[in-house]
């Protein structure tokens, strides 16, 4: 990117405070960038240990939700020419150029261009209604050390009756809460996660009354997808005088993106995918199912 910014040809197709979505990738472009008179955006990183503000998970959120768009045409690429799946052999690099040409002509010929999401324009309004919207109830678990009080936390079932309070949603109301399809889909996968030592959501929870105005407030303890030994704290605050997506007025997680406002993080998307919908439905279809009886013995194998 340093290198495309010194060319002028590259010039011809921009203008003075164009926008730059970009990854983390390019931190070190980004001085070049601005250099040359254009507004570049890369999700917000952290110091080892510490969690985004609840002004930088937004900021996060919203390039993430730019950059769908980037991901899934490298996934396009990579999907279906298995050439652009690995390393490039040094004796093809000479041809890489007229491949790429190749394959981008014929997915711009065979493929359906994008368009706006049918719920598009529900989505901003609810980007604008919570992008300046302060985390009160993070604060209020920081405040009162939740995350270290473990005598009030009991394991239970998440199917338990007392947890009827939590509100059931559509799937679009799912979608909206989670400003798109792709922590849905994690949230299914977390749930299988949780799912398979016996067939039953098991969650630690905490499910109290004493919050201002009769809200209620639960806690979840979910396993990290990425780090064995980690598990982070969700909270969900509800206001059962509401109904549906309305009612779940406040949330927070421990985890890196825990205090957005702006959708939420997977581990939250999780809790209310699973009470407010999964338990609902006659079946639960697990992601990748089949693997789990894809076992070998390896006792009978020596």
């Amino acid at each position: 990117m340093r290198h495309m910014m010194e060319e002028e040809v590259w010039y011809w197709f921009l203008n003075a405070n164009d926008i730059f979505i970009l990854d983390r990738g390019f931190r070190d472009s980004i001085p070049a960038i601005e250099e040359h008179g254009y507004d570049a955006h890369m999700p917000p990183t952290r110091t080892r240990g510490e969690q985004l503000s609840t002004v930088d998970a937004n900021k996060s959120r919203l390039i993430t939700m730019c950059r769908w768009v980037v991901e899934t045409i490298n996934g396009r690429f990579k999907k279906d020419f298995k050439i652009f799946r690995h390393v490039y052999f040094n004796v093809a690099l000479t041809n890489m150029m007229t491949d790429f040409k190749i394959t981008a002509a014929l997915i711009n010929a065979t493929y359906q261009p994008y368009r706006d999401n049918a719920h598009a324009a529900e989505f901003i309004n609810i980007i604008n209604e919570n992008i300046n919207r302060e985390n009160e109830l993070a604060d209020y678990v920081i405040r009162n050390n939740l995350n270290r009080q473990r005598v009030a936390f009991t394991p239970i079932e998440a199917n338990n009756p007392e947890l009827r309070d939590f509100p059931q949603l559509t799937y679009d109301e799912l979608f909206l809460f989670t400003l798109g399809i792709y922590h849905l889909k994690l949230a299914k996968s977390y749930c299988h996660e949780h799912m398979r030592p016996n067939g039953v959501y098991i969650m630690e929870l905490y499910h109290r009354r004493e919050l201002v105005e009769n809200k209620i407030l639960i806690r979840g303890r979910i396993q990290s997808r990425h780090i064995r030994a980690k598990r982070y704290y969700t909270y969900i605050l509800i206001n059962p005088a509401l109904q549906g997506r309305q009612s779940l007025e406040g949330y927070y997680c421990s985890c890196i993106h825990g205090r957005r406002t702006v959708g939420s993080c997977a581990h939250i998307a999780s809790v209310v995918y699973f009470l407010s919908w999964a338990i609902y439905q006659e079946e639960f279809h697990a992601p990748a199912a089949f693997l789990d009886e894809t076992l070998v013995d390896l006792d009978a194998a020596e």
